[in-house]
């Protein structure tokens, strides 16, 4: 429980403790009230289109897109320390001098680092460091001196060094064209090609406030190797995390977790608390995709998040047609509706709805129509740690989700059980039909937390987050799901992931 120091500490840092206590109580209750029915598959949930038909919506957003304010929003703030864990712990743990680089390997067990030493020289950084400890720190008296330094500059080195920096900022993506690219300068190139058509090209990086500066230098630099068109059409925003959303956590007993100096520890409660930073933006729609799911020099990313973009926007269009229809009590307007609902979100209401007036039946499909409209890319799953599309039911009523494998926990389900993944790549409506920002709030399952376990300094915890962002955060938006090519995802875990081979 908080004390009255705690009180008086927090209302010293402006935390607000309303929400501190509500993390305790949900922290302390562990549970999340809705019920797994069934993964989503192909043609239950998961729509597929043929080249032809994609080729038609990625022109009719080429055509539609300027006629909106569409935007780029880009979750950065990740920090790269755990790409590197397995080079860390090589360095707290290997002497040159002492051990050879080939009885450091003699146990069989450090496969990443095995891996990392053996392609070492494929690595887009490889040759930069190489010649700077070549030159600062050579000779080099064997090869496992050699490495030592290697992998203590790529941590370490004020200018070369990459943990404990920003994903979003390391120069670790091969380009045909040129090396040391960073993922993003990648998703500025994807906006600028994504919005071709559009005069004022937006994209958001949601960010950590002690990088800002870094992304800052890096837009300067960037953008003087831009065109002057695209210099002119983009608009580049950055965001922080309301600290106020940060989350408390709980020891094994159910105490809260505190400092040496028995102050709270604060974590940042997951990708839903970005949800604030969604409401503040001021455009109709937004693409939504993960900083480092980008591949140099390619166009069917882009021609993905068009496909989307098309499909969202013809969708939209009926929607706000059949709204109308129903309002002017249209001949038929009832089974229309009922139909696109059926082939667009794969729910049959006709069951529903059998007992119900035609008065009712209207009030009923308007309310299920006026709501945001999401369009989300999914790829075939192959063991990615993420989340996935499940049908779940709540309050009787079913919907169409994307569900954490942290939700899975206790359900009958577990994301291997999917055919499908969530490689979050979609298309989210921020505005209603009458032009002014959907509430977002009515539109979230405050029950679809997340309580999770982690090990904190050699203890385990366990840890709240919001409602994902794409999870219960959209809870109660109307969702069409797409699948799209495997190649189109990307997702750089560890160091050696940037190596990984694009997947057809």
């Amino acid at each position: 429980m908080l004390t009255q120091k705690d009180f008086k500490a927090l209302n010293s840092i402006n935390k607000n403790t309303l929400l501190i206590q509500e993390q305790l109580l949900k922290l302390r209750a562990e549970k999340s009230d809705f019920s797994i029915v069934k993964p989503a598959a192909l043609g239950e949930g998961i729509q597929e289109f043929s080249s032809e038909e994609q080729t038609l919506f990625q022109a009719y957003f080429d055509q539609h897109g300027s006629t909106i304010s569409p935007l780029k929003f880009v979750p950065a703030s990740g920090l790269a320390s755990r790409m590197f864990l397995f080079l860390r712990e090589f360095i707290d743990s290997f002497d040159p001098l002492k051990v050879s680089i080939e009885n450091y390997f003699a146990d069989g067990h450090k496969k990443e680092l095995q891996f990392f030493v053996e392609h070492l020289e494929e690595y887009p950084f490889y040759l930069g460091i190489k010649n700077y400890i070549d030159k600062k720190k050579g000779p080099f008296k064997n090869r496992g001196q050699f490495f030592f330094h290697f992998v203590q500059t790529l941590l370490e080195d004020q200018n070369l060094g990459m943990e404990g920096k920003a994903k979003a900022l390391l120069p670790i993506f091969n380009s045909s064209k040129e090396l040391n690219k960073t993922a993003y300068e990648f998703q500025i190139l994807e906006a600028l090609s994504l919005f071709s058509n559009t005069s004022n090209v937006k994209i958001h990086f949601a960010i950590d406030p002690d990088q800002l500066l870094e992304f800052i230098a890096l837009e300067k630099e960037f953008c003087k190797q831009l065109s002057m068109r695209d210099q002119k059409r983009l608009q580049i925003d950055y965001s922080f995390q309301n600290t106020n959303t940060d989350s408390v956590s709980l020891n094994e007993n159910n105490t809260i977790l505190r400092d040496k100096k028995n102050q709270i520890v604060f974590r940042k409660a997951g990708h839903g608390a970005l949800l604030e930073n969604i409401k503040r933006i001021q455009s109709d729609l937004v693409f939504i995709k993960t900083v480092d799911s980008v591949w140099p020099d390619d166009n069917s990313c882009v021609n993905s998040q068009k496909t989307l973009g098309g499909l969202y926007l013809k969708n939209l269009n009926k929607i706000e047609s059949l709204l109308n229809y129903l309002k002017e009590n249209g001949p038929n307007a009832v089974e229309n509706t009922l139909s696109f609902i059926k082939e667009s979100f794969h729910i049959d209401l006709n069951q529903r709805l059998s007992s119900s007036t035609l008065e009712e039946k209207k009030i009923f499909l308007m309310e299920f129509l006026n709501r945001p409209l999401r369009v989300c890319g999914m790829i075939l799953n192959s063991g990615k740690h993420g989340g996935a599309p499940f049908w779940v039911e709540k309050d009787e009523q079913r919907y169409l989700q994307i569900v954490e494998s942290s939700e899975l926990e206790d359900k009958p389900y577990t994301l291997k059980d999917s055919s499908f993944f969530n490689p979050v790549n979609m298309v989210c409506g921020l505005k209603n039909f009458d032009q002014k920002p959907w509430d977002l709030e009515k539109f979230k399952d405050d029950d679809r937390y997340i309580i999770s376990k982690k090990v904190h300094k050699g203890r385990t915890i366990k840890i709240f987050e919001y409602p994902g962002l794409w999870n219960g955060s959209m809870a109660y938006w109307n969702s069409i799901f797409v699948k799209i090519p495997q190649s189109t995802f990307r997702s750089l875990k560890t160091i050696n992931d940037c190596l990984e081979q694009k997947k057809s």
